[in-house]
């Protein structure tokens, strides 16, 4: 897949896996929309690689959507997205 020019959506991009991830793409030439329910986090981790940040707490509805719409409307529809789940204590989320 060629990922130079895509649109990409990382939620959890603030820091962590989601934040090493967002990197990876911006490096491979992807345009990336950085998002985290730690503002400050996701605007330092847009700001590295020359991304976009936005606020967001994906168990929240409207929170998504509207964070969803702001990344479509600067980057195009995404064709790459990584969602990366926590515990409310930092332990990873697992599923059963």
């Amino acid at each position: 897949m060629e990922i130079a020019g895509q649109a990409a959506l990382i939620s959890g991009g603030g820091s962590g896996l989601g934040r090493a991830t967002a990197q990876a793409l911006a490096k491979a030439g992807a345009r990336v929309a950085v998002l985290d329910i730690n503002e400050a986090a996701a605007v330092a981790a847009a700001k590295e690689i020359g991304g976009f940040a936005a606020a967001c707490d994906v168990t929240n509805a409207a929170d998504t959507e509207a964070a969803v719409a702001a990344a479509r409307e600067r980057h195009g529809p995404a064709r790459l997205g990584r969602r990366l789940r926590r515990h409310r204590h930092g332990r990873p989320h697992r599923r059963a």
